[in-house]
């Protein structure tokens, strides 16, 4: 009893320490999805400059904000990139190796655990068990007839 309680105490872990491990590397993609987004929102407003300055008569301010918002495009796809390459490490091979581990432990457990729990639910069962619903519930209906026709009868 004392290893599986052991083997559930290491299961409860690993798997708290899979969850964080997974929670940090969605926090990093998240932010850097925030970042890229940010990027391309400056990007799309220096776009929107140049829109304007291509209007204008003088292409020198123009081709400089399309440079500009070009460059934060280029930026804007290097984070995307780079967020969808965050990968765990192998800290997380390393827990889910022992989540296993601490699984096949409960296993063995349970499975030793069921050869006298088998003979005890064995032992506990009575044969009246299965044949006294059978016995009782039509003795009872008799019962209450009975009563009720010495009730319904005048004395």
């Amino acid at each position: 009893m004392h290893n599986l309680f052991r083997h559930l105490r290491i299961l409860w872990r690993v798997e708290s320490t899979i969850a964080e491990m997974r929670l940090r590397v969605l926090m990093r993609r998240s932010v850097l999805y925030a970042l890229a987004g940010l990027i391309a929102v400056f990007g799309l407003g220096m776009l929107n400059v140049a829109a304007f300055f291509a209007l204008e008569p003088h292409w020198g301010a123009t081709w400089a904000a399309v440079a500009a918002a070009l460059g934060d495009f280029v930026l804007a796809i290097v984070a995307v990139l780079i967020a969808t390459a965050a990968r765990p490490g192998a800290d997380l091979n390393t827990a889910i190796e022992l989540r296993q581990t601490a699984i096949e432990g409960l296993e063995a457990e349970l499975s030793a655990l069921q050869g006298p729990l088998a003979w005890f639910s064995r032992a506990a069962r009575n044969p009246l068990d299965t044949a006294l619903p059978a016995i009782i519930v039509p003795l009872v209906t008799a019962i209450i007839r009975g009563l009720r026709r010495n009730k319904a009868e005048p004395e």
